[in-house]
């Protein structure tokens, strides 16, 4: 029997991260391919092409010892499998270090090589970077298209984990669109589909547990929320990875905070600060910062909440300076220093990832503090406008606490100004709303 060839589709095949049956399915059974491998049998040229098609190489690779030869010892020629293997892990190590516009480049050069065949995993993974390139570069429904090309491929020839991987990342445009239930359908196939490998990925089931936690909250499901982080928590104590623990403690101490479980939210806190610290994560560190400092300014302690934001900044990782500045101006508008608080705001943007509902109305809410400091400073007539604005943009939403607060905020300002019966109506309907909150328990 000939081993060389059965040891040519062992090599490639655990290059590639592909288990027997990956390989095999369906044209022939786990057993048979494991007796090709060893030199016991030899395939069929039927199932030789299956083989080859699959592993990305001609048949001739398999059968000619010459191109074998070949393959193995011209580093220039830019189509061989080793090539194309080398050139994605720099692709990969250009996407760590986000250099995105270098590695679409480099992944633009490789989709056009002869070698590859179109429905192979090397495309799949060469798709499925590129998604990856045009998602971070904003370009959301070309990466859309190239994470479900991507996600076909790894499905026709049984990757599974890469399949689910790929379809999860079809969320993008969805959630940029504050559309929470198609993510959750998108996440809910994903995790089937993921659950059909043989193998695990721990790292990824954490991902889509989390993920799931995320969409959830965003519809205010917080029961549901809390289940998919404790699901992701467990994971990570049984297995012993701790993989985005601090990031699930702080996620854990948010739904605390909004539900006013003010114990839980110190244990949650502490434990998030406690992993990231260990980890040296310094981008998770600024997130748990940002969530004291929205904490501390909701329960009234302002100059906690100033000394917080000061220590953020000084964690040496990116961080959103829209949240420095409305936090700050919000912490000096509580203690009478409207000037200091005008100049802070007016640093504030408005940008369009916010896509968490918390998040989009706290955005906007801050629109209200810059009416209400200058209403302080004696300009009712720049006051209104802006709060205004805010009740335009919050009631994408419907009924919420802040939104509530932004009505109730308009009728105050009305009131000086001397509008009484805008003044009433607007008050009528935040009280009309604060029912509803109640009845329908919306936590923000």
């Amino acid at each position: 029997m000939d081993s060389s060839l059965g040891s040519k589709i062992k090599k490639l095949r655990k290059e590639l991260k592909m288990t027997q049956a990956q390989l095999a399915e369906p044209e022939m059974t786990k057993s048979m391919l494991s007796q090709i491998e060893n030199g016991l049998a030899m395939p069929s040229m039927k199932s030789l092409q299956f083989i080859a098609k699959k592993l990305n190489k001609p048949v001739s690779y398999f059968i000619d010892e010459s191109s074998d030869h070949l393959v193995k010892n011209d580093n220039d020629d830019k189509d061989s499998y080793d090539h194309i293997v080398n050139e994605l892990k720099k692709i990969d190590e250009l996407i760590k270090s986000n250099a995105f516009k270098e590695a679409l480049v480099c992944i633009e050069e490789l989709e056009h090589l002869t070698s590859l065949y179109d429905n192979s995993k090397l495309m799949g993974d060469i798709l499925y970077k590129k998604g990856q390139c045009m998602m971070e570069l904003d370009k959301l429904a070309e990466a859309v298209k190239l994470f479900y090309r991507a996600y076909e491929i790894y499905l026709n020839n049984n990757f599974y984990i890469e399949a689910a991987k790929s379809y999860a990342e079809t969320t993008t445009e969805h959630w940029r669109n504050f559309e929470y239930g198609k993510c959750i359908d998108i996440y809910l196939k994903a995790k089937e589909i993921y659950d059909k490998s043989p193998n695990r990925d721990i790292h990824f089931e954490i991902e889509l547990l989390h993920g799931l936690s995320v969409f959830y909250s965003a519809i205010g499901d917080f029961d549901v929320t809390s289940k998919y982080l404790d699901d992701a928590l467990e994971i990570s104590k049984t297995t012993g990875v701790y993989y985005k623990a601090d990031e699930l403690y702080r996620s854990k101490a948010v739904m605390n905070y909004i539900q006013g479980d003010h114990e839980n939210y110190k244990i949650n806190i502490e434990k998030a600060e406690q992993f990231a610290v260990f980890t040296e994560n310094k981008v998770i560190m600024k997130y748990i910062y940002s969530v004291k400092v929205v904490h501390e300014n909701a329960i009234g302690n302002y100059d906690k909440a100033l000394e917080y934001l000061e220590q953020m900044k000084k964690v040496n990782a990116p961080h959103h300076e829209y949240f420095y500045y409305r936090e700050k101006a919000k912490a000096l508008y509580y203690l009478g220093k409207y000037d200091e608080a005008l100049e802070n705001i007016k640093h504030v943007f408005y940008p369009d990832y916010a896509s968490h509902k918390l998040d989009y109305l706290m955005m906007w809410s801050t629109k209200v503090y810059e009416g209400l400091i200058y209403s302080k400073l004696g300009q009712l007539n720049k006051s209104i406008d802006p709060i205004l604005t805010a009740i335009e943009k919050m009631k994408k939403f419907g009924s919420s606490r802040l939104l509530a607060f932004a009505l109730e905020s308009a009728s105050d300002i009305y009131y000086q100004m001397g509008e009484f019966e805008k003044a009433y109506n607007y008050l009528k309907e935040a009280n009309h709303m604060k029912n509803d909150i109640i009845k329908n328990k919306i936590y923000f």
